[in-house]
């Protein structure tokens, strides 16, 4: 099995879809990844990486499955932006969908989920993760909703990473904000105008800038290893 990678806000608007989005594009250049949408019910993580209108596949053509997937078939059934993404749309999946979909489709490569922010992981989710990533903006307010979040994960604490969000100047202070959190710090995330310039010309966003620098940052974090997420992550910070 492939690592599954949850990434997740602490608070909304802090690039969230985008660092999923290039986060499994970077993975394409070591396997197969698919890149996953969580957020049942809203607008579609197909939008994001720009095949809103391409056939194939969304949550809701596979809301009532059950058991095995055929990983080869699935993927070459959903839409294919940079790489393949299973985006929600319509009808909300039963958890149990989510499990049999979600595993099977790690058979075949890393899967890389995008979380809505929602102050918590809910079960299913936390049943399947190998590596959450929370993103954590650096303003007072969200460092409170950093805060809240952490205090939700539990068991899962050994197995999150993470990334701070602010200015290129607030990076400073990421690594006190880690150990205030009492999470290992994966990467700060700096602003980046060109995510704001791929989006306005419909473009998927890209692996260059910060958001590349940090997608990078966590595919080097999740070799094949015996060893926790979060070592691996000091050990190479070291």
């Amino acid at each position: 099995m492939h690592p599954i990678v949850i990434v997740t806000g602490a608070s909304g608007g802090l690039g969230v879809s985008t660092l999923a989005a290039v986060t499994a594009t970077v993975l394409a250049r070591h396997g197969s990844p698919v890149l996953v949408d969580a957020a049942f019910g809203a607008g579609g993580l197909d939008a994001t990486v720009a095949v809103e209108h391409e056939d194939g596949l969304r949550w809701a053509d596979l809301a009532e499955h059950e058991g095995e997937v055929d990983v080869g078939r699935l993927r070459r059934a959903l839409p294919q932006g940079p790489v393949p993404v299973l985006a929600a749309r319509g009808r909300r999946p039963s958890p149990q969908a989510v499990t049999d979909v979600v595993r099977g489709l790690a058979a075949g490569g890393p899967v890389v989920v995008d979380l809505p922010c929602s102050g918590r992981v809910p079960p299913v989710w936390q049943e399947l993760t190998d590596a959450l990533v929370v993103v954590v903006g650096l303003r007072p307010r969200w460092l409170r909703d950093g805060e809240a979040i952490v205090g939700t994960l539990g068991g899962l604490a050994e197995s999150t990473l993470l990334v701070t969000r602010g200015p290129r100047r607030a990076e400073r202070v990421a690594d006190r904000a880690a150990e205030h959190l009492g999470v290992p710090l994966l990467d700060h995330l700096a602003d980046d105008p060109g995510v704001l310039r791929d989006e306005a010309h419909g473009r998927a966003p890209r692996p260059r800038g910060a958001v590349g620098e940090v997608a990078r940052s966590l595919a080097a974090a999740l070799p094949a290893s015996s060893a926790p997420l979060a070592e691996r992550v000091l050990g190479l910070a070291s």
